[in-house]
């Protein structure tokens, strides 16, 4: 299991289970955030975490980009 920091962003959604981040390249990453700024879903933001697998990451913050 990879454990990298990562900063990422693109445009927050909610999925069917969790938070997509969808990035200007098409990467889609699943968010693992217990508490989210539900004004953020839809918005451009940055997600800074740890990428705990190749598509997901556990943020630790996330604003507005």
């Amino acid at each position: 299991m990879s454990t990298q920091r990562k900063r990422l962003s693109g445009r927050l959604t909610k999925g069917a289970r969790s938070l997509l981040l969808t990035t200007s390249d098409a990467q889609t990453w699943i968010v693992d955030a217990p508490h989210v700024d539900q004004t953020l879903v839809g918005k451009n933001v940055i997600v800074d975490g740890i990428s705990t697998a190749a598509d997901r990451i556990k943020a630790d913050w996330i604003g507005c980009a």
